[in-house]
């Protein structure tokens, strides 16, 4: 049976795929959902855009996206970086690490019991960690 929800949060290879126009990803990006946007990924998209050749409509695009009403971002809290200490540590010790940013990333979304929209395979290494078909 499939998991019902409202909420999710977003993963920078969602966002990036969705404006390549990856139609898989199209039935995410409306109103029927609220979307969490951790301000890790905010600093990935613009460090994306910093090193590209369309910075200004990359940045229109993403302020037009976080203005919209069911976008939100979301932050660190003092228990995300617990629950990101486990995520680590059980990593490590079966020695399937992932990123840095990833692992913040997975711990919000534990955190707060949120599924998450994402193409990057390293979260299907998270236990519990809920990832949306795409």
């Amino acid at each position: 049976m499939a998991v019902k929800f409202q909420t999710f949060l977003l993963d920078t290879s969602a966002y990036s795929a969705f404006n390549r126009g990856d139609a898989r990803l199209k039935k995410y990006f409306n109103t029927k959902y609220q979307i969490l946007v951790p301000l890790i990924v905010i600093g990935e998209l613009r460090s994306g855009f910093a090193a590209g050749n369309k910075r200004a409509i990359n940045e229109k695009l993403l302020r037009r996206f976080l203005d919209s009403p069911n976008v939100d971002t979301i932050t660190l809290s003092d228990t995300t970086t617990k629950v990101f200490a486990d995520i680590y540590l059980k990593l490590r010790k079966s020695g399937t690490p992932i990123g840095t940013n990833d692992l913040w990333i997975a711990a919000i979304c534990l955190e707060h019991k949120l599924p998450i929209l994402t193409l990057d395979s390293d979260f299907s290494k998270v236990d519990s960690l809920v990832c949306l078909e795409v």
